[in-house]
This record gives structure tokens, sequence and C-alpha cells, in this order.
């Protein structure tokens, strides 16, 4: 009976089920712990990684290469502030708390990231960043490089088991670069006038143009830029092309010249170049913002789309077709332009020429164009001497001096004397003794007044990109090519075609990058992208 009472207990399986269970059951629940953990690990890296991104993105928005640029990523990143979700690990079972990405650039210790500033990364994500791609210089910083300091995250697997609890280092990295684009910008390049005209060394190229602009040397100082592309010559320093409206080709590039909007944006990186013959359409695009109605424009003088600047004194010959085409005054007695009598130079191995130096005749200038249509003295009496113009007041006026206003001593430049005369009004209806004022005579049926440069743009300014002509090795055709800055220039005066070349004289109001005065910002798209 005994025996038969134990075999029955022994093959009694009842309870067998509840006795694995709460053998296995810590072996279960660690399971499911290790499972939560890795999640919780996932976590943690996705919210580090999404503040990091956040804050590459944020400062290498405002690397553009002007002197403040890192200054302004700084800022920029210390504004950010990400939760990053279970960072602390709580205490006992609790699955944790939050930790407060931040950024403080005087204070590294306080700091949940380290922030460096990169002038180039590697060409393939497997290879490092060494020290020699860090820069402190704002005008070579052009990515941003956030490293999230590893963040101990405390998990709960051991402790069912009976273990003590450990710890999970999680840490991450973005690397963000800057980009610009220029939106409704004239379609115009111009070639690095200070370039090798062999090529090569293209970062100095650009750090010659970039110093030369910041340190005054390119105010009030003209380059007479060339086109002659069609000839099937290779561009070089000094000459200016166009870049592609789309697919609609000259008519079309004409348009957006005469407008200023071509409809479309223009990377920085990533440009093409338009080729062909079309020098007649261009001349009479560029020129109806002087008021002259040629060629396929012929009658455009009742559209505003095509108005001219409120200011438009040029030396216009006053016999001929002087609504339809350029046709300067040979006699300096009779008008001269703005920017009349520089000093210029060839551009080695280009083909436009460039001023020696801010040093127009101002003087000159203001006596016959402001003589009150009495012939300057200078015609008869060649020793005289021009009155000096009213510099004080011009540069009081308008500066568009780097970095502040004119400098005692220095000569304004043609732009800042436009702008002078835009803001008193009585001296556009001064005469030369020709005849020519500064107010445009052939536009009709609209009053200019209407259309302030402050709301509808400067017609006597482009916006152009600026390239490296030679080190890209541009053929006269259709290329893809970058451009080494954007420039705001001034129209000194119109567009003059003769033979098989055309040229623009010009002077550089602005450029972005360093040195520059930001006033380009209003066409800048400035985008950040992720690269690492």
């Amino acid at each position: 009976m005994l025996l038969k009472a134990i075999k029955g207990f022994w093959d009694d399986k009842r309870g067998y089920v509840i006795a694995l269970t709460l053998i296995s059951m810590p072996l279960l629940l660690g399971f499911s712990l290790l499972v939560i953990d890795v999640g919780r690990t996932g976590n943690l890296h996705t919210d580090l990684q999404n503040a990091a991104d956040a804050m590459a993105l944020a400062g290498a928005r405002e690397l553009d290469g002007r002197d403040d640029a890192i200054d302004r990523a700084d800022a920029a990143i210390e504004a950010l502030a990400n939760s990053a979700a279970f960072g602390g690990g709580g205490t006992g079972m609790s699955l944790g708390s939050y930790i407060t990405v931040t950024y403080d650039a005087g204070n590294d210790a306080g700091s949940t990231v380290t922030v460096t500033y990169l002038k180039e990364i590697p060409a393939s994500d497997d290879d490092p960043i060494d020290a020699s791609m860090v820069t402190t210089d704002p005008n070579e910083a052009s990515y941003a490089r956030v490293v999230a300091k590893p963040q101990a995250m405390t998990t709960i697997f051991p402790v069912p088991v009976g273990f003590n609890r450990d710890t999970i280092n999680v840490a991450a990295e973005a690397v963000a670069v800057y980009r610009a684009s220029a939106c409704d910008v004239t379609p115009i390049y111009i070639c690095n006038p200070f370039e090798n005209p062999g090529g090569g060394d293209a970062e100095a190229a650009a750090d010659l143009l970039h110093t030369n602009f910041a340190s005054g040397n390119l105010y009030g100082r003209q380059i007479e830029f060339h086109n002659d592309n069609d000839t099937g010559s290779t561009p070089g320093p000094g000459n200016f092309g166009f870049l592609a409206v789309g697919d609609n080709g000259a008519s079309a590039l004409a348009e957006a010249l005469a407008i200023g909007k071509p409809g479309m944006c223009y990377k920085q990186n990533d440009l093409t170049t338009e080729p062909g013959v079309m020098k007649g359409p261009v001349e009479s695009g560029v020129n109806t913002r002087f008021g002259l109605y040629g060629g396929s424009f012929s009658n455009n003088d009742k559209n505003p789309l095509y108005r001219p600047a409120p200011n438009v004194r040029m030396a216009q010959n006053q016999s001929g077709n002087v609504c339809k085409s350029y046709s300067q005054a040979t006699n300096a007695y009779d008008a001269v332009p703005l920017g009349h009598g520089a000093t210029m130079q060839d551009i080695p191995g280009g083909g436009g020429r460039i001023a020696t130096g801010n040093n127009w005749n101002l003087d000159l200038y203001w006596d016959i164009s402001h003589s009150g249509n009495k012939p300057s003295p200078l015609k008869s009496n060649p020793s005289y001497t021009p009155p000096a113009a009213p510099t004080g007041s011009i540069t009081a006026h308008s500066s568009s001096y780097p970095g502040g206003s004119t400098p005692a001593g220095v000569q304004p430049s043609a732009y800042d004397v436009y702008n002078y005369e835009i803001g008193n009004p009585s001296l556009l209806g001064d005469k030369a003794p020709n005849g020519e004022t500064g107010i445009p005579q052939c536009h009709k049926n609209y009053n200019l007044a209407d259309y302030p440069d402050s709301t509808y743009g400067n017609r006597r300014e482009i916006f152009a990109a600026i390239i490296n002509c030679a080190d890209q090795n541009l053929k006269g055709r259709k290329e893809d090519v970058k451009a080494v800055a954007f420039a705001r220039m001034f129209l000194v005066q119109p567009v003059l075609t003769a033979g098989n070349s055309s040229r623009m004289v010009l002077e550089t109001v602005d450029i972005t990058g360093q040195g520059g005065r930001g006033t380009l910002d209003e066409f800048l798209r400035e985008e950040a992208e992720l690269v690492r």
C-alpha cells in the first residue's frame, strides 16, 4: 500500500508547470529586462544623435566664411537644448531620468557636447577626422562637428538574477556642412580677376579675392570684364559669362538679365554655365536698366518690369538712337560717365582690365555732370583744376566701404556717388554741357517713384557668381562649376559691344564669405547638410 502511494505520488504530474515556472521565472524576468535595456540604450542613442544632428546643423548654417562665423555658430548651438531620455538610469528599478544636452562655448566641463570646426573632412566615412582638419579660423571653417560626451546608462538586467547593476556608455557624433544658394539673382558669372591665369591653387585665388575686398582694396576700383566666348576662347581672369536659365536659351537669359529675376536658385557648389552667341540679346537686356530699349526690348519702354534706374547718368551721346543703344560721348568736356578717367591695366592672362586703384576722376565728373549746362573751363584752359567734389557729404550719405564708414582721405566709390545723387534729387536734374541729366528720358507711362529701390531692388546692381575659371578649365561650353563667392556689383556704365567682345564695367559692392558686409543675405538661401 505504501509503495503504491509513493509510486502514485511519483507519477502524479499535477503542478509541474508551476514548479518549472517558479524555477525559470528569474531567467525569464532577466531576459525581459535585457530586452528593455537594449531598447533603453537605443532610445538614448537616438536622442543623443538627434541632439547632435540638430546642433551640428544649427552651427554649420552660420559658417558663411565671414569674420564672425564661428561666434555666430557657437551662439546658434548654445541656443539649442535637447532632452535625451533614459540618461540617468534612475535608482532601484526605475527606468531612468532625462539628461539635457547643452553646449557652452566657455565651459567645456558644463557642456554635454564637444564642438569643433573643420575646414575639410576625409573623402571616406571610414577614415578618421584628424587634427589637421580642425580650424579656429572663421574664414576657413566649413563644417561643424558635434560630439556628444558618453552618457552612462544604468542597466536593470542583472538585478533579478542576483548581480549588481552595470552601466553602458552611449555617445553620438554629427558633422554638418554649410551650403549656400543665391535665388532670383542675375544669371551672370565673372572670372576671379585675382586668379593665376594658368589655374592651380584655387584656394589661394579665393583668398586673394576676399582679402582684397576686406582690406578695401576693391572699394571704388573698377573692373572691366569682357565676354567673347562665342569665338571659342577659354574664359580667364577678367572675363564674364552666363549661367543657364533652365533650358530656354538666349532669349530667356536676356529676359532674366533685364528684369533681374530668372525664377530659380543657383547653388554655389553646383552652377551650370550657358555658352553661345548671345551678345546682342544680353546687351539689350542689361541696358534696359539704363533706360535703353534696343533689339527685342524696343517695345518695353512702357513696361515697369523693364524700368530704368532712377539715376542713369552715363555720358550718352546725344545724337542718334539715344533710347536704343549706348554710344558714349567722346569729348569729356561734353559729358563723362561715372568712373571716368580710371587708370586701367590688363588682367594677366585674362580678357579684362582692372583699375590700378580707386583713381577715377571724381572732381572732373562732378564738375562736368553738375555744371548747369555750361562748358567746363577745362575746354579752353588745360591748366584748369575742377573744384573738389563734396566727398565728405557723399560718404556720410552712402558708404559701401567694407567694415564700416569710408576712412578719411579715401575717395568715394562711383556707387556711393550714385546713391548720393539719388538722395539729393535736385542733383539728378543737373545738366552736363551736352544736356544729359541723371533722370531717365526714355521710359513712358509710369512713375519711377512708385518703384523705389528699397522695395524693388537697385536696377544698377547685378549679382554675379565669382568663379576660378582657369582652375576649373572652362572651355566655352555648358559645364558644371563651383563659385568661390557671390558678389553684389554696381554697373558703372551700360554694356558695350565692339566687334567680337562685350565689356561690362563694374564695381564690387559686397561679396559673400570672408570680409563681406552681409548685404547679400536677402538673396541667399543658406542651408546645412549632414555629411557624417
